[in-house]
């Protein structure tokens, strides 16, 4: 009887960390072009336990919330959602900010919105957008885009298969 119970405790403690996952691999953001400041405002939101895994498997330790949790957030994002502007260069990724979604606190997987800007000078022509926030995680991520510049509205979907688009087409 207790080698049962023993395997049993072994498969539960095994199963646990499934149970509490979401079936769903995507992020939401909304993108606007600020014509003034000639930077793209972006908020990003994310399942916290999908961040936290991004984060570990890219420095290959535990982490926590700790006061570079911020840069680490940074770090990922300049390797995961990349704006190149017309000439080929590499746009910086200014960080804002990030709020805990308090609604999402409920559900067991809390969100996480992430807000950043990206200084581009020349505007949004010919600027290409490389999304792929936890591609690298799970094979059916998508992350949807929601895009602004002036009276112009777009709607984006990015996946493996369409990783790199044109901001303004």
């Amino acid at each position: 009887m207790r080698k049962s119970s023993l395997i049993l405790a072994v498969a539960a403690a095994l199963l646990a960390p499934c149970l509490h996952a979401h079936s769903l691999h995507q992020s939401t953001a909304e993108a606007e072009f600020n014509t003034v400041t000639q930077k793209l405002e972006v908020s990003l939101t994310v399942f916290l336990s999908d961040l936290e895994l991004a984060l570990q498997k890219q420095q290959e330790k535990r982490l926590s919330p700790d006061t570079t949790f911020e840069s680490k957030i940074q770090a990922y994002l300049t390797q995961t959602f990349v704006v190149t502007d017309a000439a080929g260069h590499i746009a910086p990724l200014l960080w804002v900010g990030r709020e805990l979604e308090a609604d999402s606190l409920k559900s067991g997987d809390p969100a996480l919105t992430i807000f950043f800007e990206i200084p581009l000078p020349q505007g949004l022509e010919a600027c290409t957008l490389r999304h792929a926030v936890f591609n690298e995680l799970f094979e059916d991520q998508v992350q949807l885009l929601s895009l602004r510049s002036g009276s112009e509205k777009s709607q984006r979907l990015f996946s493996r298969k369409a990783m790199v688009q044109i901001l303004l087409q």
